[in-house]
């Protein structure tokens, strides 16, 4: 019975952010002009390549952004920098798992109440503080 509820659990770690890992999935096949590959680590799917880099280019982050991550998807500008950032990464594949598919509209809340108040939405959202705590 403990190994049948063992798989049970490792399951819907998979099953319930699915939605997003399978638009993550989605986009890497979408017919997109440039280069990109896929690398699997520790239970994630790393998309690495020139034409994810012009992608999180456009991110409304200064500078754009290393990764963005979907699921149990992380998108990186490159491999090296998909091993640099994996730790904070990793911490929003776990919100996934805890959230599911409320995890984005949740995510996009919490920023538009930091911002209502006059903070950081993104550096003060609460999912992104979570997240640069493990990258000490």
């Amino acid at each position: 019975m403990n190994r049948i509820a063992g798989w049970l659990k490792i399951a819907w770690r998979y099953l319930w952010p699915s939605p997003y890992t399978v638009l993550g999935f989605w986009l890497m096949l979408a017919p997109w002009s440039g280069q990109r590959r896929w690398i699997v680590h520790r239970g994630t799917i790393g998309i690495v390549g020139p034409a994810v880099e012009r992608l999180l280019s456009w991110a409304p982050i200064h500078g754009g952004a290393a990764a963005l991550t979907l699921g149990h998807t992380i998108w990186a500008v490159s491999e090296s920098a998909f091993y640099e950032v994996w730790d904070h990464e990793y911490v929003h594949v776990r919100q996934y798992e805890r959230w599911g598919p409320l995890f984005v509209p949740a995510y996009f809340v919490s920023g538009w109440w930091q911002w209502m108040h006059r903070r950081d939405a993104y550096w003060d959202n609460p999912f992104e503080v979570e997240a640069r705590s493990a990258e000490f």
